[in-house]
């Protein structure tokens, strides 16, 4: 019985090995193909950033999409083709032909078709300048402008082959106000309490600033004797309204009470030699009409 036992033990023993081995050598017959697959050097080519060097141009006028493009595969590409597309509201111009290493081509009143050599393996393609020109696009609306790669190579990834940027079209609205002097200092532009008008003893300018560096818009006014001043500006970006005044006043309390009448100037940003004072920062669309008062009480 040991004997019987011991023979069928080592015959399993063999019989398991030899699966093994088969198995092995089977697995050694494709690891050379895999390899070769996974070790395959391909490029990657990505629409890294895509930006606009205006952020809200209006009707006429002429603006850059600025494109970067990168090869983030193992490998060498192919040279690069790329659409960049023309949506409704924006029309085609002459290409640049100044973008080192890109030659673009107006391919349709629907897009550009532009051309890049290879990008070794980590490499970035010079900065891609498309001028658009908006033409019959809706003020206060935004518009996608988007760009794809045409790979020559298969790639390690396709899904960063596409990038897009949506830029605001400006129209205007209408910022206004009135600057008091808030005699009982309560916040609110009672009967009896004066206007401050423009003059080196009152109001020096009212202005509108934007923090956005892209963004095209301000502007600048005096104030009437009535204490009112009014711009009519541009629009699809964020306002502050500052108001500089003599140093012989400061800023009153702001957003106390009924809002028709209150003081929206929040912030005090000097003393000397002039009074500096700002409004919250507010978001201006097309159309849009904003009321920002400002009421000043006699420096103490």
């Amino acid at each position: 019985m040991r004997s019987r036992s011991l023979s069928r033990s080592i015959r399993r023993t063999f019989f398991s090995a030899s699966l093994a081995t088969l198995a092995l050598v089977g697995g050694a017959a494709l690891a050379p193909a895999d390899a070769v697959a996974a070790g395959r050097l391909q490029p990657d080519l990505v629409v890294d950033l895509m930006v606009t060097d205006v952020l809200n141009p209006a009707e006429g006028e002429t603006f850059n999409a600025e494109i970067d493009i990168r090869n983030n595969g193992t490998g060498e590409s192919s040279p690069i083709s790329v659409t960049v597309s023309v949506p409704s509201g924006l029309e085609t111009t002459t290409p640049y032909a100044t973008d080192a290493g890109w030659a673009c081509t107006v391919a349709s009143t629907t897009s550009y078709t532009c051309s890049y050599p290879e990008l070794t393996a980590g490499g970035r393609a010079s900065r891609l300048h498309v001028p658009f020109v908006v033409a019959g696009a809706t003020p206060g609306s935004t518009v996608p402008i988007t760009t794809t790669i045409a790979p020559a190579r298969r790639e390690s990834n396709t899904d960063n082959n596409t990038g897009s940027v949506t830029v605001a079209i400006s129209g205007t609205c209408v910022i206004r106000g009135t600057v008091w002097h808030d005699l009982d200092r309560d916040g609110q532009r009672e009967e009896g309490e004066p206007a401050i008008a423009d003059g080196p003893d009152g109001v020096l300018n009212v202005r509108l600033w934007a923090r956005q560096g892209q963004a095209i818009g301000g502007g600048s006014t005096t104030v009437n004797p009535d204490g009112t001043w009014s711009i009519t500006a541009r629009t699809e970006l964020l306002y502050e309204v500052r108001v500089e005044a003599s140093s012989a006043y400061a800023r009153t309390v702001a957003d106390m009470g009924d809002d028709a009448t209150d003081s929206d100037m929040v912030t005090s940003y000097q003393f000397e030699p002039t009074l500096l004072v700002a409004s919250a920062e507010f978001s201006a669309v097309h159309g849009g009409e904003y009321v920002v008062d400002a009421g000043l009480v006699t420096q103490s």
